[in-house]
């Protein structure tokens, strides 16, 4: 009896250490920071927009191939932004069209965009799979991880590119590695950008 009494003991000691040791990496909302009247960090980015009608047929065909990954149809009104020293990877070094450019304040719970695009995030979005998949905290996840160093869509949409490159982040940058963009996440992108 002593015996079996011991093996249960045992075997909810080992499952309560598996499941204590379970961490959910960067779903918190809560930041770090405090809200300033001033930005903490501005970050400026330059380069092309084109729509999905307009674009140069190697940007729409990349565009419609994650569309399709991720089971939509491109908009032909779909936006698709391209930082400058991308442009020579689509053949388009040259390319004389006129050029946009985003001005990225970083104000401790939110972000401030403004240039060819205007809005604000908060830094208790979270946006990955299964969260907000689309639209401007998705463009401003990929303008911050291009500032960061990362070649990149921007497209607003949270496809496989966007997934591994905020993975990537997160695992380089000591964080939970989950996919999702969160508090924690938003801050370090924040600050990684403006070195």
């Amino acid at each position: 009896m002593l015996k079996k009494v011991k093996k249960i003991l045992i075997v909810l000691c080992c499952l309560f250490a598996l499941t204590s040791g379970i961490v959910f990496a960067d779903t918190e909302t809560n930041s770090t920071y405090t809200e300033t009247d001033k930005p903490l960090w501005t970050i400026h980015i330059e380069g092309y927009t084109f729509t999905y009608d307009n674009a140069p047929k190697q940007i729409k065909e990349e565009y419609k191939a994650k569309c399709e990954e991720m089971g939509i149809t491109p908009s032909p009104k779909a936006e698709i932004f391209i930082p400058v020293d991308e442009m020579q990877s689509y053949g388009l070094k040259n390319y004389k069209g006129s050029q946009d450019g985003f001005d990225i304040f970083f104000y401790g719970t939110y972000f401030k965009v403004t240039g060819a695009k205007n809005y604000t995030v908060k830094t208790s979005t979270l946006v990955g799979y299964n969260k907000i998949e689309s639209g401007n905290p998705v463009h401003l996840v990929q303008i911050l991880l291009k500032a960061c160093g990362y070649s990149i869509g921007v497209d607003s949409q949270f496809g496989n590119e966007t997934y591994t490159r905020v993975r990537s982040f997160q695992s380089s940058n000591g964080l939970g590695v989950d996919g999702i963009v969160g508090a924690r996440t938003w801050e370090r992108l924040a600050y990684v950008a403006h070195l």
